[in-house]
C-alpha cells in the first residue's frame, strides 16, 4: 500500500504507531512515533488507522509552517533517489563505512521465500574496481562478475534461485579503490568469503541498515587501508613483496578497528557471537565468552592505538554475564569512562565508552 505524509498508521508487528512524515523510497516511509521519536519504516509493515488528531498534533509539531496536504509532494521530490544510489536512513543497526556483499530477498514480508538479489555495495567515497570469483565443487574458480562501482552506489550481481543458493556462499571479492584528486595510495583488497546456507533459513538475519532500505543479510567485506607505510618500504625492498612488508602490529590493529568505525572518531562492536565468527554451533559457552572477551581488548587496544575517542559495544541482556566481563575489563584501563548507552537506540544491551584524551 501507498502512504503519504500525514497518514496515521500502526505497526503490524509491534505496539503502537505515528504519522507519515517523510517518503524516503518506495518501500520506506519515515514514522513519527507518539513518543516523539523518527523511524524508518517498511510500508510492509504498517497498517492504515485514519485520526486526523493525531496526524495534526504530532505533523504540525514538527512542520508548523506547511500544511499536510502540500507535504507528500515536496519529499517525493526531494527525497526520492536513483536505484544507483544509497540512501542513508536512521537505524537501529548502523553499518561502518565499506564495502559489502548484500543478499536481499525480493520479498519483503516473507523474507524466506521466494528469490534473493545479490547486491555489491559500495559505501564508501571510492570508485572500486572489482572482481567476484565462486570457488566451485573442484577447488577451481569462476568469475561471475566484475567491473566499476561508483562512491555511495551499489549494482545487481544477480538474481539467485533459492535452489541454488549455495553457489554462491563461497568465493573471494578483489578489490582496488581511487578518488579523484587524492595522492594517497591504498592497497587492493583479496577478500575471502564464505557462508552457511542455514543463516538463509533465520528470519533475523536479515536486517535494515543506514544505508539500505530493504532487510538483507550483510556480509562485511573491509574498507580502503592507506598504504603509506608499505609503499616505503617498498622503496628498498621487492614491489612483489609490497602487501606482506606493511603487515605490523600496528598496521593490523589498525585494520581491525576500521573493520567497526561510524566515523572518523568512533567505532561500535557487536559481541553477539554470531557475529563474530560463523562457527559458533561448534563452540562451548567458555570459548564463545573468550572470543569476546578476546574482541573486547584487541577492539579496546587498537582504539586507543588510534586515538579514537568512543566505542559502543553491544552486549545484549541475557544474563549480564557478558556486560560483567565488559565491565571487569574496561576498569582496567584508567583513561575510560563508561555508561549504558542509548536506550532509544540500543535498549539495555550497550555500553558507551569514552576515551578520555591524555594531557
Amino acid at each position: 500500500m501507498k502512504y503519504k505524509v500525514g497518514d496515521k498508521v500502526k505497526f503490524l508487528n509491534d505496539v503502537g504507531g505515528g504519522v507519515v512524515t517523510q517518503i524516503l523510497n518506495p518501500t520506506t516511509v519515515s514514522v513519527s512515533t507518539n513518543d516523539g521519536f523518527d523511524l524508518p519504516v517498511l510500508t510492509s509493515e504498517l497498517l492504515p488507522a485514519q485520526s486526523e488528531d493525531i496526524k495534526s498534533s504530532i505533523f504540525n509539531q514538527d512542520y508548523p509552517d506547511v500544511s499536510v496536504e502540500d507535504k507528500p509532494q515536496q519529499f517525493v521530490e526531494t527525497e526520492m533517489t536513483k536505484e544507483s544510489k544509497l540512501i542513508k536512513y536512521s537505524s537501529l543497526n548502523n553499518k561502518p563505512t565499506g564495502i559489502y556483499l548484500a543478499y536481499i530477498p525480493q520479498d519483503q514480508v516473507f523474507l524466506l521465500k521466494d528469490e534473493i538479489d545479490l547486491y555489491l555495495v559500495n559505501f564508501t567515497s571510492f570508485e572500486v574496481l572489482y572482481s567476484i570469483l565462486l570457488t566451485e565443487e573442484d577447488n577451481t574458480f569462476s568469475n561471475v562478475d566484475y567491473g566499476s562501482l561508483q562512491p555511495h552506489s551499489k549494482i545487481h550481481i544477480e538474481t539467485i534461485d533459492r535452489n541454488d543458493i549455495d553457489k554462491w556462499l563461497n568465493g573471494f571479492v578483489q578489490l582496488l579503490f581511487f578518488k579523484e584528486n587524492d595522492a594517497c595510495i591504498y592497497l587492493p583488497l583479496h577478500v575471502p568469503f564464505k557462508i552457511k546456507p542455514v543463516r538463509f533459513l533465520k528470519q533475523d538475519a536479515y536486517t535494515a541498515c543506514n544505508f539500505l532500505a530493504e532487510k538483507s543479510l550483510l556480509i562485511n567485506l573491509g574498507m580502503p587501508i592507506l598504504a603509506t607505510e608499505v609503499i616505503n618500504e617498498s622503496i628498498k625492498k621487492d614491489t612483489a613483496n609490497l602487501i606482506s612488508i606493511g603487515q605490523t602490529k600496528k598496521e593490523e590493529e589498525f585494520i581491525y578497528i576500521n573493520n567497526y568505525k561510524t566515523d572518523s572518531q568512533s567505532a561500535e562492536i557487536d559481541l553477539h557471537i554470531e557475529a563474530l565468527t560463523d562457527n559458533e554451533s561448534k563452540m562451548s559457552n567458555a570459548e564463545i565468552l573468550d572470543l569476546q572477551k578476546r574482541t573486547i581488548i584487541r577492539s579496546l587496544e587498537s582504539a586507543l592505538e588510534n586515538h579514537l575517542q568512543r566505542i559502543i559495544f553491544i552486549h545484549g541482556v541475557g544474563n549480564f554475564v557478558l556486560k560483567n566481563e565488559l565491565i571487569t575489563i574496561l576498569k582496567q584501563y584508567p583513561n575510560l569512562h563508561y555508561f549504558d548507552a542509548s536506550m532509544q537506540k540500543y535498549g539495555r544491551g550497550a555500553t558507551e565508552v569514552l576515551i578520555k584524551t591524555a594531557k
